[in-house]
């Protein structure tokens, strides 16, 4: 009997973690069937399509944000090892920088204060 698993994997078989038995499971971890079918929708909402890319080069194209908000999902939060395994991709834990005036600034942070600014333009016609 096969169960339904999202990102579960095993590095040996027929341990606690193979996939022959009856339960949800995310990320290794038993999660009860209301919280597995939560829990997908998450990760339909994060990850990208797949299209045309061959798998390796699909995980090649999750972004840093994306496996941000992946580990944002309470039951994925220490699962960086399992991620790593299933996708092949090294996934960097640091938060991507940007330089500017010769200092360094987190790039999400510094991104969204840009978005927050008031265009030149707008400025000059206020009073």
């Amino acid at each position: 009997m096969t169960e339904d698993n999202i990102f579960c994997y095993s590095e040996s078989y027929n341990d606690d973690n193979s996939f022959q038995q009856k339960r949800n499971r995310a990320f290794n971890k038993e999660v009860g069937e209301k919280r597995y079918y939560e829990i997908e929708e998450l990760i339909e909402d994060i990850m990208p399509e797949q299209g045309d890319l061959f798998l390796k080069d699909y995980w090649k194209s999750v972004t840093q944000e994306q496996w941000k908000q992946l580990f944002d999902i309470p039951e994925a939060k220490d699962f960086k090892k399992g991620f790593e395994y299933i996708s092949g991709v090294k996934i960097n834990d640091e938060p991507e920088t940007i330089e500017w005036n010769g200092k360094k600034y987190n790039k999400l942070e510094f991104e969204k204060r840009l978005k927050e600014l008031k265009p030149l333009d707008k400025l000059n016609h206020e009073k």
